[in-house]
């Protein structure tokens, strides 16, 4: 089986591509759109992709790209707990550490380290950190920041570890299929809906969640991109043991919204 993942090596979807797929073919890609196309198109059997972290939020591009692709499905979540580390080529004071790459969100979870830090080191932010690894190996007195794995594939010494803000960082990844699994014996579901833009409509859809006593573990909104004002809504919700109230809940919600589809079972 070929499976996708945001590459290249030494990314944190790389670790948990390895850790979900031990013996399958893994193949990169630059991004997480292209990840994703290359599933629809049938150039891999599934792929994996990172949905949420729990400091950062939703992975944006993850979910636009799956709203726009209504044929990719959700079968699995894995959650890994992100471990930030500080690499360079060579070992080398922090102070003289002069240009830090690594990808914004990863930036973003070492915020207070870097400004305690890395006072001299101007941010350079990349697609992944492997890139961020690639581009120190390539540049004087510069560093990077992402998993250990990079020392390894990059050949990169290891200046800091543990160097994120929160130690209860992790990330959600949502392995992908382009077909639906059964609701049997699955504890989850996702969709996306939108409502027509009138008073209290998305009041009235939640009820319906309400009504039949679906507990939502998640509700995020996302831009239509066709009006200003008008948004998809990614929802997560319990289905175990409740496939009668969950079969009427769709039923219900068919008529209700604008818009709705089922995004995955798992």
């Amino acid at each position: 089986m070929k499976v996708g993942y945001l590459g290249p090596k030494g990314t944190f979807s790389s670790e948990a591509c390895n850790i979900c797929f031990k013996e399958d073919e893994k193949i990169p890609y630059k991004t997480i759109k292209e990840t994703i196309l290359a599933l629809k198109e049938g150039k891999i059997d599934e792929a994996i992709v990172p949905i949420e972290n729990s400091l950062q939020g939703c992975v944006t591009e993850t979910v636009d790209t799956l709203i726009q692709n209504d044929k990719i499905f959700v079968i699995s979540e894995y959650i890994l707990e992100i471990k930030q580390n500080l690499m360079a080529k060579i070992d080398i004071d922090k102070s003289n550490i002069k240009v830090l790459y690594s990808h914004p969100q990863a930036i973003a979870q070492c915020r207070t380290y870097i400004e305690e830090k890395l006072k001299n080191a101007e941010i350079v932010e990349v697609a992944s950190t492997a890139i961020g690894a690639k581009m120190t190996l390539e540049s004087e007195n510069s560093a990077c920041i992402g998993n250990l794995d990079c020392i390894k594939e990059y050949n990169l010494k290891l200046i800091d570890k543990n160097i994120q803000d929160n130690d209860t960082n992790k990330t959600k990844f949502w392995i992908l299929k382009n077909k639906l699994e059964s609701i049997n014996e699955k504890s989850k579901m996702s969709i996306i809906f939108s409502t027509s833009h009138t008073p209290g409509a998305l009041y009235k859809i939640l009820g319906i969640f309400d009504k039949y006593g679906i507990n939502l573990t998640k509700i995020e909104s996302r831009p239509t991109k066709e009006k200003l004002g008008e948004y998809y809504f990614l929802v997560d919700f319990d289905i175990e043991n409740k496939a009668k109230e969950v079969e009427s809940t769709l039923l219900e919600l068919e008529k209700t919204a604008k818009y709705y589809r089922i995004l995955g079972v798992y």
